[in-house]
């Protein structure tokens, strides 16, 4: 029986993660945090462990020895500069954490999660052998997913069996914060525009099968881009409303009301204390273009691409059978 240690496992690409394996007959050793919702990881037959990944002696105690496989899938996806500095700690010292232990404790192979935006942001469609710009991107999230690809081609280069993969736009079951916003925002008529801009939407469970297919084939120190149905977010809003019955939405929001309100959100959210609705972080993911190739990891691991409406349908579902579609 293989074993894995999962760190992100209460996410929603963690628990898609952790369901797959399971399938396949694994043993998995979940992380969590003190403050984790465990609701939804605890129906699966895994031994919970706490920790944190910017605790390194927590994870000196929870990770197993000579462990077939570590999927460090946690990351911190903030997109506002008030969180900055924990983004660093989480992203990039906490990847770090994860490396050194996984020496210490001889893993024997490091499935790292990384993202798109460790690439930065480029016109033009890329592929892996595009090099990053993400250092001076004006998104501390792209470069924290950066700086932490470069933790993994240290830790690689002392001796580390490490595959990265890199997901784009993930939709699916188990999701209720994300894109799932979305899909709320409409079932409950707030949409008042969509945003400008596009997005490459893949199905979790497809991105889940890829960590697995990187661990068996994916090749040492290799990334993997794990694209999907890039469309423009007027056709994902138009999709969710035609999945509901509802008329298609038509208004598209200029990119100058977006950029123009995110000062009143900056205020809004000095009186309430939380984090603003638009960021200028957000603004940009909203209006900046993305296209990618996933050629590498269709031949590599048999990487596979879900079509837009199915992966929306099934994220739908999931919502409405946990009773989360209405506010």
């Amino acid at each position: 029986m293989k074993t894995a240690f999962i760190t992100g496992a209460t996410g929603f690409l963690g628990i898609n993660l952790v369901q797959q394996l399971l399938e396949r007959g694994w043993q998995v050793t979940a992380l969590h945090r003190k403050t984790s919702n465990l609701t939804y990881l605890q129906r699966y037959d895994v031994k919970l462990v706490e920790g944190a990944i910017t605790d390194k002696d927590s994870l000196i105690q929870a990770i197993p020895e000579t462990v077939d496989a570590v999927f460090h899938v946690a990351g911190n996806t903030a997109m506002w500069s008030k969180m900055n500095d924990q983004q660093f700690q989480d992203n990039v010292i906490g990847t770090r954490n994860m490396l050194e232990v996984a020496l210490q404790k001889q893993a024997k192979r490091f499935i790292h999660t990384s993202s798109i935006s460790a690439y930065g942001h480029h016109e033009n469609e890329f592929d892996e052998t595009m090099e990053s710009n993400a250092i001076s991107s004006p998104m501390h999230y792209a470069k924290s997913k950066y700086l932490a690809e470069l933790e993994v081609d240290m830790a690689i280069a002392n001796g580390l069996d490490a595959v990265l993969v890199n997901p784009c736009d993930i939709m699916g079951p188990f999701d209720s914060h994300n894109w799932a916003q979305i899909i709320q925002a409409v079932y409950n008529n707030d949409v008042p525009g969509i945003p400008p801009g596009n997005a490459i939407i893949c199905h979790v469970r497809d991105v889940a099968q890829a960590h697995i297919s990187a661990y068996e084939k994916g090749r040492t120190g290799e990334r993997y881009l794990l694209g999907g149905a890039d469309v423009t977010l007027k056709e994902i809003f138009n999709t969710i409303e035609g999945l509901m019955g509802k008329k298609e939405s038509q208004f598209v929001l200029p990119k100058w009301v977006l950029q123009a309100s995110i000062p009143f959100y900056a205020l809004q959210s000095k009186l309430n204390g939380r984090e603003p609705v638009l960021t200028y972080e957000k603004y940009l993911e909203l209006v900046l273009a993305k296209h990618v190739s996933s050629k590498k990891a269709i031949e590599e691991l048999d990487y596979k691409m879900t079509p837009l409406t199915d992966s929306i349908r099934d994220s739908y579902a999931w919502l409405e059978k946990e009773n989360l579609l209405s506010r």
